[in-house]
C-alpha cells in the first residue's frame, strides 16, 4: 500500500509540473466546471421561489445532491479521467507496452498515472457547498451516520469508476471509442438529479440495471433522510460486483491486445 502512495505521490508531483509549464491554463483549468455548477445552483434557487420542494426534496437537499455530484464528478476528473482517456489510444498505437511491462498493478497504473491538478480548487468548493448544506438541513449527524456517508460516497465513486473503466476497455474491441468520455459525463448528469424524479420503471433500471443513482443519490439520501439497510447492502455490494466485472472485462481485453513489437 505504502509504495502505491507514493507512486501516487510521483506522479501527481509530475502532473503539477507539467501543467505549470502553461500557467494560463493551469490558472483557469477547472473553470468549465466551476461555471456550470454556479449556473445549476442558482436555476435551482430559481426553482424554489415559489415552493418548497420538489418531489419531497427540499432546497437544501437538492443542492447538496448538486455538490455531492459535482465533488464526486471533480475528483474524477482529477485522479482518474486524464489517465483513463488515454486507453484507447495506448491500445490503437501499441503503446499499453510501457504501461504492462511495469511492475505495478497494470489497472491502477492505467488509471492514475496522469493527474489534473487545477480540479483541486473545485474539490474544496464542493466540500464546503456539501459543509454549508449539512448546517442549513440542521440534521444531526453522529460520527457513526457520517463515517457511513463517507462509505457510501467513496463506494459511489469506484462504482462511477468502475462503469467508465469498463466502457473504456472495451476499446479492446472496437476502434473508435472517442464518444465514450462524453457517455460518462451524461451518466453523472442523470445520476446527480433527485431520484424522485424518475417514473419507478427508470428508477429500477437506474438502481439494478444501470446504478447511476446509487452512486449519487444514496449517499445524500441516507445523510439526510435516512436510508433502508437493505439499499445500503446493496449499495456495496454493486459497487463490490461492478468493480469485479470491469476487471474481468478489462483482464480478457488484454488477451486481445497486440504490442507495437508484434
Amino acid at each position: 500500500m505504502k509504495k502505491y502512495f507514493l507512486i501516487m505521490k510521483s506522479y501527481c508531483k509530475g502532473s503539477f509540473m507539467n501543467q505549470m509549464e502553461y500557467k494560463f491554463n493551469f490558472i483557469v483549468g477547472g473553470s468549465f466546471e466551476l461555471i456550470w455548477m454556479i449556473m445549476y445552483i442558482v436555476f435551482i434557487d430559481v426553482l424554489f421561489l415559489h415552493t418548497e420542494s420538489i418531489n419531497g426534496w427540499g432546497k437544501y437537499q437538492m443542492l447538496m445532491l448538486t455538490f455531492q455530484g459535482a465533488l464526486m464528478d471533480s475528483i474524477f476528473t482529477f485522479s482518474i479521467v486524464p489517465g483513463l482517456k488515454r486507453l484507447p489510444e495506448m491500445i490503437n498505437m501499441g503503446t499499453l507496452d510501457f504501461i504492462l511491462l511495469k511492475p505495478v498493478n497494470k489497472r491502477f497504473q492505467i488509471s492514475c498515472h496522469e493527474w489534473d491538478i487545477p480540479q483541486i480548487k473545485n474539490i474544496i468548493i464542493n466540500i464546503f457547498g456539501i459543509t454549508y448544506c449539512m448546517k442549513k438541513l440542521n440534521n444531526k449527524i453522529t460520527t457513526i451516520k457520517f463515517a457511513l456517508y463517507l462509505l457510501l460516497s467513496i463506494n459511489g465513486f469506484f462504482m462511477i469508476y468502475s462503469i467508465m473503466f469498463l466502457l473504456m476497455t472495451l476499446a479492446f474491441w472496437f476502434m473508435r471509442m472517442d464518444i465514450v468520455m462524453g457517455i460518462g459525463s451524461e451518466l453523472i448528469t442523470i445520476g446527480n438529479k433527485p431520484i424522485s424524479i424518475y417514473p419507478n420503471f427508470i428508477q429500477k433500471i437506474l438502481i439494478y440495471i444501470l446504478p447511476i443513482l446509487v452512486c449519487f443519490n444514496f449517499p445524500v439520501l441516507y445523510l439526510v433522510s435516512g436510508l433502508k439497510k437493505y439499499f445500503i447492502g446493496y449499495s456495496l455490494f454493486s459497487g463490490i460486483l461492478l468493480f469485479i466485472i470491469s476487471n474481468w472485462i478489462f483482464h480478457r481485453g488484454l488477451r486481445r491486445y497486440i504490442g507495437a513489437g508484434n
